[in-house]
């Protein structure tokens, strides 16, 4: 859970399950850096680069898509500020879960 600036409890999985929906996201993982949210997005790196999406403005400019759609399914204080693309699939437990604490401070 995040405690927003304003006393709103935010629950990350909420927003990743929705972000996960989208196009072209395999796994995401919602941070705070600044007191703003801020997703960290494991890409279907394949997927693009099948349809020739293989630079980073065109990878860029559906990310911000995908980020206007989620910003318009969440609560004003659920907004992320931006999604940060990862360049490999983030590290887990056995159980599968992500290891959140590892990148609290990427």
């Amino acid at each position: 859970m995040i405690l927003s600036s304003n006393g709103q409890n935010i629950f990350p999985e909420e927003i990743e399950a929705r972000l996960n929906n989208l196009p072209f996201v395999l796994e995401s993982l919602v941070v705070e850096r600044d007191k703003k949210l801020v997703a960290l997005v494991y890409a279907d790196y394949e997927a693009l680069d099948s349809l020739g999406l293989n630079n980073d403005e065109s990878r860029n400019a559906i990310m911000e898509e995908n980020l206007k759609t989620l910003n318009n399914s969440v609560a004003a204080y659920e907004r992320v500020s931006r999604i940060q693309l990862f360049p490999t699939e983030f590290e887990k437990t056995p159980k599968r879960s992500i290891k959140r604490y590892l990148y609290n401070n990427i």
